[in-house]
C-alpha cells in the first residue's frame, strides 16, 4: 500500500504530456499551396476553412522538403493525417512518393504564404525539441525523456522548435531556423536540455519564427 501511494504520488508529480493529438487512421486530401522553404509546409484552408500553415513530416521520423521539388508554389494535393495541439498543425504523409500531386483544380490567389513580419530580437531560456512530437506525435514530447527521440526527428529533417515558459507561465513556441534557412547538426547538442537563445522572433500568419545560430545557444 506504501508503494503504491509513493508511486501514484510521483506520476502526479510529472509533467503533462501535453494535449496534442494525432489521427494517424484518419488520412485525408489536403489543398493548398506548397513550399521546402525553409521546411516542408502547406498553406490550406482545409483546417478550419481559414489559410493556415501546415509543417508537413512523413509517417516517422524524417522530413519531406525534397520530396516537393517542383510542386513548391504551385496548387496541389496532399495525402496525409494531420497531428494538432492548439493552433499548432502537421500533416504527416502517407508513405510513398505519391502523397503530393499537382491539384489542376486549385487556384494560388488568397493561399500565399504571407511575409514575415519581425517581432523583436529577444533572449528566452527554455527548450529545443522537435515539432512533430510536440504537436501530438508522441506524450511526452518533452525533457530529457524525450532527447534521443527528438534528436532523431530533428537530425532527420523534422523542424526543430524552441519552447519558451516565462515566469508568469506564458508559453510560446517557434519554429528554429538558422539565417533563414534549414537548421542543421549543430543544434542537436543543445535539443531536450535547457538552455538559452538569443535571436529575432518573426510572425508570419499563424506561425512564429525564431531565427539564431548554434553560436548564440548556451546551456543553463
Amino acid at each position: 500500500a506504501v508503494t503504491g501511494g509513493i508511486g501514484g504520488t510521483v506520476a502526479a508529480l510529472q509533467r503533462g504530456g501535453g494535449a496534442g493529438s494525432w489521427a494517424m487512421g484518419e488520412s485525408r486530401e489536403w489543398r493548398g499551396i506548397a513550399t521546402a522553404e525553409p521546411y516542408a509546409m502547406l498553406r490550406t484552408t482545409d483546417i478550419d476553412g481559414t489559410p493556415r500553415t501546415a509543417l508537413l513530416g512523413c509517417q516517422g521520423k524524417c522530413g519531406v522538403g525534397a520530396r516537393i521539388g517542383s510542386h513548391a508554389g504551385k496548387p496541389v494535393v496532399v495525402k496525409g493525417s494531420l497531428i494538432q495541439r492548439g493552433a499548432h498543425t502537421m500533416i504527416a504523409v502517407v508513405d510513398g512518393m505519391d502523397w503530393i500531386a499537382e491539384d489542376p483544380e486549385g487556384v494560388v490567389s488568397g493561399l500565399e504564404f504571407p511575409a514575415k513580419v519581425a517581432v523583436t530580437d529577444i533572449s528566452l531560456n527554455g527548450e529545443i525539441l522537435d515539432s512533430k512530437c510536440w504537436f501530438g506525435a508522441m506524450s511526452p514530447a518533452e525533457g530529457k525523456v524525450h532527447k534521443s527521440c527528438a534528436s532523431l526527428c530533428i537530425r532527420s529533417g523534422i523542424p526543430p522548435a524552441f519552447y519558451v515558459k516565462d515566469i508568469r507561465d506564458q508559453k510560446a513556441l517557434m519554429i528554429m531556423t538558422d539565417g533563414g534557412q534549414a537548421f542543421g547538426q549543430d543544434l542537436l547538442e543543445y535539443v531536450a536540455d535547457p538552455v538559452n537563445v538569443r535571436g529575432s522572433v518573426y510572425q508570419q500568419g499563424n506561425l512564429l519564427w525564431l531565427d539564431t545560430s548554434a553560436s548564440k545557444i548556451r546551456r543553463l
